[in-house]
């Protein structure tokens, strides 16, 4: 049964007091046995403590001392934090409990109080951010804050009491009074009902009610009434005001209405409409106080003013350590590496290979960890000029910068990996559907044939160019990412149909020609796309040569293809659009490991699973302008996913190798947060270092452990390891305000030092070349040097140098001589990466 005026404050276990955001309509008079503390986020509220009011706004602190009876109710939209704590938290910590009263009103606070109200309102910011963000030592720094505030409340704001509280003697009976009310609420009750059951008089009974709940019996009655129709009237919009009145214990529609505008000071459809569309989808079932439940990703962001973190990049920080013992035995037989993540490598749009920037950055990425293929769209933008029709319709076909891309990337030893889309102006069907700042035209053709003559004119010409031999050897992959109205706004079946079309037109090119299964996204649940998409495969013969599959860890991606909003996103902003609203990330840090596991036994079960598997996009984002992404995490986060799936499946085409990338508008900034291995001007990126670390295993696999691998081949034994430290729960939930251009690392849980200690055993006794490279936050992480620079907003040629420079690993070289086992020990800072290598001297 509900208690709509005692709340006895239990804990769950794992905290003594309870933290806890929410957005209130209204709150009727009640106690508990707890200091309760409201810090405004957004919005005003009325609170009455004892009979007198107070009306409070974003950023006010407001303290109601245990027992006393209080009522709440919101003005206007609001998000508040309220802290409970429990009277047997605050009589273990502070002595003289039982005289402590504390008079604190951010609104009424002295001078000399400022830096306590202060204090106050970052403690309890930092708990909020902490309750979301849960690291390995939550409860001991929720404590430390609590009871921070706890002494600051005792040393600046304890003062003998200005009301009194509720009677201990006389808690038990208005116990069962008010349980009974709340139980009757609907029934037509009298004080009379109520003095008779407590064998009371009934100017005794109304007396007492008045002394001890600040209210007459009838008001307090009407209250509980008036909260438990508010609840309904949110809840079910489709009930009638008349029906909630009577349903919920009001004698008629008249007196609810009187009482909702003397408590809302509007109608209660004026409520309704001012309120309801703000709860939306989000409502749920209301809690027993009617503080509602509150969409947390929405709120986080505004407490981070009150956190006064300290921006000084030197900030010295105490890190928790975890030590990793155990043994390798590298005489172990050991399955063979054929680095499948080597396979694939990828640019943006077809046009951006014939940028001088971006050939340098592939010439770097071939000399330094070199890939054996590259994917692309746009093959048929506009700007390739491949295709045009002339005034009186005919077409015209161009492959001059087709030649030359394609020229370049084999003299590198690239194959291309074409994907066949988008669509040429002229050839669209609705040349008004487009995508990227760079346009690139995503309508079905105003004609199938001179699609398929586009296709196979492409094809014969690339052979004559470069043979049949070596074109076959290349991959196609079909039309990106249909499952997206944004990528392909005509219906599943007609893109199945334009599948077909451009199958056939491949195949009676060669039938050695190997056309990839359209590119989808593995996090959403496209299941009945798929099988709908292979089961018309196997019907028309079309089976594609491999599958080719897409890894963003947005779990939300459904939610938004399965509404209309992201639709009309689609329409106002395109693709800038639907790249913010992909928000937060997955909190599973193993996310790509399980969705390619899923992958794999939804084809097994679709009997495909001896076709080859491509990852042709992942990242930890989809996002052009996730500041993490020129961080020493990202280099631990492709490691860390490299090593755990190596060849698992054909390829992981990391989308991008290049920060310049025209699906947005180029970014003044150097390190903006854009999705490529190398910034602008050549600079690599920390995760440009994470895959040349991997290009130096070797073939053989000896080990793989929690955050290592140890390789035979190239002529030694190579040992990787990794720091690897996940989003934390604020961070999944989207909320980005606690990092900046100069602090990005703000947003992790669990990070810790990691001490790492592997005997090494069964290596051939001689005198061997030990190097060890460090990839940290001081050693190669051309974003944190950058920063130490001063961050500069502009960067010189000179300045361009430095960072380049500066983007090499640590090495230490010396030489070791091994008569039997040996220990090697590693200590890695969060997201560090170290790579051992040994190499035996002759």
């Amino acid at each position: 049964m509900r208690n709509s005026i005692y709340e006895f404050v239990e804990t769950n276990g794992a905290l003594p007091f309870d933290v806890s955001l929410h957005s209130v309509n209204y709150v009727p008079s009640h106690w508990h046995n707890s200091l309760e503390i409201i810090f405004v986020l957004r919005g005003t509220l009325e609170v009455t403590v004892d009979s007198r009011q107070h009306t409070l706004a974003e950023g006010d602190l407001f303290v109601i001392n245990s027992s006393h009876v209080h009522e709440v109710i919101g003005l206007d939209m609001n998000i508040i934090a309220t802290f409970l704590i429990p009277d047997t938290y605050i009589k273990t910590n502070l002595k003289g409990f039982d005289s402590v009263y504390f008079d604190c009103d951010s609104r009424s606070a002295g001078k000399e109080q400022r830096q306590g109200i202060d204090r106050i309102r970052q403690l309890l910011a930092e708990m909020v951010q902490l309750r979301y963000k849960q690291g390995e030592v939550y409860e001991l720094e929720m404590q430390i804050r609590m009871l921070g505030v706890l002494s600051t409340l005792a040393q600046q704001f304890r003062t003998e009491a200005k009301s009194e509280a509720m009677n201990e003697k006389y808690k038990e009976r208005m116990m069962r009074i008010i349980t009974y009310i709340d139980g009757h609420y609907e029934e037509p009750l009298s004080l009379q009902d109520i003095a008779d059951r407590e064998f009371l008089s009934v100017p005794y009974l109304s007396k007492f009610f008045s002394d001890n709940i600040g209210l007459n019996f009838q008001s307090y009655l009407t209250s509980i009434r008036l909260k438990n129709a508010v609840e309904e009237l949110l809840s079910c919009e489709e009930e009638r005001i008349s029906d909630l009145a009577l349903k919920h214990g009001f004698p008629n529609t008249k007196s609810f209405y009187s009482a909702f505008k003397n408590r809302y000071h509007m109608t209660p459809n004026e409520y309704r409409k001012q309120y309801r569309p703000g709860m939306g989808e989000r409502q749920q079932k209301p809690s027993a106080t009617n503080y509602l439940a509150f969409n947390q990703s929405s709120a986080l962001g505004i407490i981070s003013q009150y956190l006064q973190r300290s921006k000084s990049y030197e900030e010295p920080q105490v890190q928790a350590l975890a030590t990793t013992v155990g043994e390798l035995n590298f005489s172990a037989s050991g399955s063979l590496i054929r680095h499948t993540w080597k396979n694939v490598i990828t640019i943006g749009k077809a046009k951006e290979g014939l940028h001088a920037d971006v050939q340098n950055h592939l010439r770097y990425v071939q000399k330094h960890c070199p890939f054996r293929s590259i994917r692309f769209h746009g093959i048929f933008d506009d700007e390739m000029m491949v295709y045009r029709e002339d005034d009186v319709g005919d077409p015209h076909y161009n492959f001059r910068f087709v030649d030359q891309l394609f020229d370049f990337l084999l003299s590198i030893g690239l194959k291309p990996f074409v994907e066949l889309g988008f669509m040429p102006s002229h050839l669209a069907a609705s040349p008004e559907e487009k995508v990227f700042y760079k346009s690139s035209y995503v309508s079905g053709p105003k004609s199938a044939e001179r699609w398929s003559e586009l296709v196979g004119r492409f094809l014969r010409h690339c052979m004559h160019r470069y043979g049949t031999a070596e074109v076959e050897s290349w991959k196609l992959e079909f039309w990106n990412e249909p499952e997206f109205d944004v990528f392909w706004p005509g219906s599943p079946q007609e893109y199945m149909e334009f599948y077909l079309q451009t199958y056939r037109t491949v195949k009676q090119v060669s039938q050695r020609l190997q056309i990839g299964a359209p590119g989808r996204i593995i996090t959403l649940r496209s299941e009945t796309f798929n099988r709908d998409f292979f089961a018309f495969c196997w019907e028309n013969d079309c089976l594609p040569d491999f599958i080719p599959v897409h890894f963003y860890p947005h779990e939300q991606l459904d939610e938004m293809v399965n509404t209309e909003e992201i639709t009309r996103l689609y329409k106002l902003a395109p693709y800038r659009a639907l790249l913010e609203e992909f928000g937060g990330i997955s909190p599973n840090p193993d996310y790509l490991q399980e969705m390619l596991e899923n992958e794999k036994s939804m084809l097994a079960e679709l009997g495909l699973s001896h076709f080859p598997l491509y990852l042709t996009e992942w990242n930890s984002t989809a996002y052009h302008r996730e500041l993490t992404n020129d961080t020493l995490y990202k280099a631990a986060y492709i490691v860390k996913n490299v090593v755990e799936n190596l060849d698992r499946i054909e390829g992981f085409g990391y989308w991008v190798l290049s920060d310049n990338i025209e699906e947005t508008p180029a970014s003044e900034l150097l390190f903006h947060g854009g999705l490529g291995l190398i910034a602008q001007y050549g600079i690599p990126k920390p995760a440009m270092l994470g895959y040349e670390f991997l290009a130096k295993l070797g073939d053989r696999l000896v080990a793989r452990g929690e955050c290592y691998v140890a390789t035979e081949g190239r002529g030694g034994y190579q040992l990787l390891s990794y720091n690897y430290c996940h989003f934390d729960n604020l961070y999944a939930l989207g909320d980005i305000s606690f990092i900046d251009e100069k602090n990005r690392y703000n947003g992790f849980k669990e990070e810790k030092t990691v001490k790492l200690e592997l005997d090494l055993h069964h290596i051939p006794k001689g005198r061997y070349r030990m190097v060890t490279y460090m990839l940290s936050r001081k050693f190669g992480s051309s974003y944190d040097e950058w920063v130490r620079m001063g961050a500069p907003e502009y960067v010189n040629a000179e300045e361009i140098d430095y960072l380049k420079a500066f983007a090499r690993p640590r090495m230490k070289v010396s030489q070791i001589d091994i008569e039997d086992n040996i220990t090697y020990t590693v200590v890695l800072e969060p997201h560090a990466i170290e790579l051992m290598e040994l190499i035996p001297l002759k």
